[in-house]
């Protein structure tokens, strides 16, 4: 369920955003100023809603969080599908982006209710691989979905992606549970051994806010960098490497595939030799990748560049909700997370503004992946520094 919550509210409502805005934008004769300040609309909503999570999430618990963000993702989409003014659809986007950080906090605080640390990222990570089924689904599904009605195809794609926010909003009344407890169940897994074989407690570090603001950088530079390469790479395709718009989906539809198992393999990797190494292997795959591309090494760098993007895309978003459990505690996963997904959100937002801008004054996005690859290593630098939890 975890799954499905994170497919309607970030895998539909955002990353096939990337492949409806073409269509919308030639319907609508938006420019690229007005595409930019679009998609900017579902950032800020997202921004404003984690800024509050840390206080909210505690008192609403998970389960109401995945419930009301995802009744408000599949109204806001419903409510932009007929829109033909821009001020009106930025305004629905914007409630969109207010929905999915809801929905999204609420779902990866799940993991640490239900699971014991042995299991935990490993359970995070089938929570994240709802956005790589919705890349998937983007890429197959958008080019082929004709209009009709008196709707463009934009709009029915809109109402569709609604249908299924709504449908996962019931399922979530009727089966999301804050705790196994709930149900008369244990969270699956072992808890920690320590040295006289009884199970330790999970206390987490004395200092929390050096841990947040250290782990937080960390995911700040993910954000940016991740978000900045999943917006721009179908653009990277079509206009410097030749490829058709139709082969470009069909490729990012392959990057949507990978990408379901990259929160389950490198959250395995981190339950089993610990959340440093998790992250820095994910990292690492990512950093090459953003370099092949910056390098002009052309269609088959490309390919090789997919690949690891894929496996990897989503592995980091998995670890950090898992140590948000091992650090803070069951309790507190929640809380720490939105603060964790406060510095996420500001990352995505600087990240592709930053790109923008850079290409603009280079010509293409090279440079930009140039800089990318580098705030990898500093975020593997950083990692480096971790400690494990007490």
């Amino acid at each position: 369920m975890a799954m499905l919550v994170v497919l309607g509210a970030v895998g539909l409502a955002r990353f096939a955003f990337g492949m409806v805005l073409p269509a919308m934008a030639a319907d609508l004769g938006l420019d690229y100023r007005e595409q930019g300040f679009l998609g900017a609309s579902y950032f800020l909503g997202y921004l404003a809603v984690v800024v509050a999570m840390p206080w909210l999430a505690p008192r609403l618990g998970s389960r109401r969080l995945c419930i009301a963000g995802l009744a408000l993702v599949a109204a806001s989409l419903a409510a932009m599908a007929p829109q033909r003014d821009y001020l009106a659809l930025s305004a629905a986007y914007f409630l969109t982006g207010i929905g999915s950080g809801g929905a999204f906090i609420g779902a990866l605080a799940l993991p640490s209710h239900w699971f014991h640390p042995s299991h935990r990222a490993r359970g995070a990570g089938v929570a994240t691989a709802g956005a790589g089924v919705g890349i998937l689904l983007s890429g197959l599904l958008v080019p082929w979905v004709p209009g009709g009605g008196g709707f463009a195809a934009w709009q029915i794609l809109w109402l569709v992606f609604a249908a299924f926010a709504a449908l996962f909003c019931l399922l979530s009344v009727l089966l999301v549970r804050d705790r196994p407890a709930d149900l008369g169940l244990e969270p699956f897994g072992r808890g920690r051994i320590g040295a006289d074989g009884r199970a330790a407690a999970g206390t987490g570090p004395t200092r929390v806010w050096p841990f947040l603001t250290h782990l937080g950088a960390i995911y700040a530079l993910f954000a940016a960098t991740a978000l900045t390469y999943s917006t721009f790479i179908v653009t990277t395709m079509v206009d410097q490497l030749g490829i058709t718009a139709a082969t470009a989906g069909l490729l990012w539809a392959g990057v949507g595939g990978l990408s379901i198992f990259s929160g389950t393999l490198f959250g395995n990797l981190s339950d089993r030799f610990g959340h440093r190494l998790g992250m820095l292997s994910a990292l690492a795959f990512q950093a090459v990748a953003y370099a092949l591309v910056a390098a002009g090494t052309g269609v088959g760098g490309l390919y090789v560049s997919i690949l690891l993007f894929g496996l990897s895309a989503w592995g980091l978003p998995s670890i950090v909700a898992a140590a948000a459990g091992d650090y803070l505690g069951a309790e507190k996963a929640a809380a720490g997370f939105a603060i964790l997904t406060l510095t996420f959100a500001l990352g995505q937002v600087l990240g592709p503004a930053g790109a923008g801008v850079l290409a603009n004054l280079s010509g293409d996005f090279a440079l930009a992946y140039g800089v990318a690859a580098g705030l990898n290593l500093v975020a593997i630098t950083l990692c480096l520094f971790l400690r494990p939890p007490a």
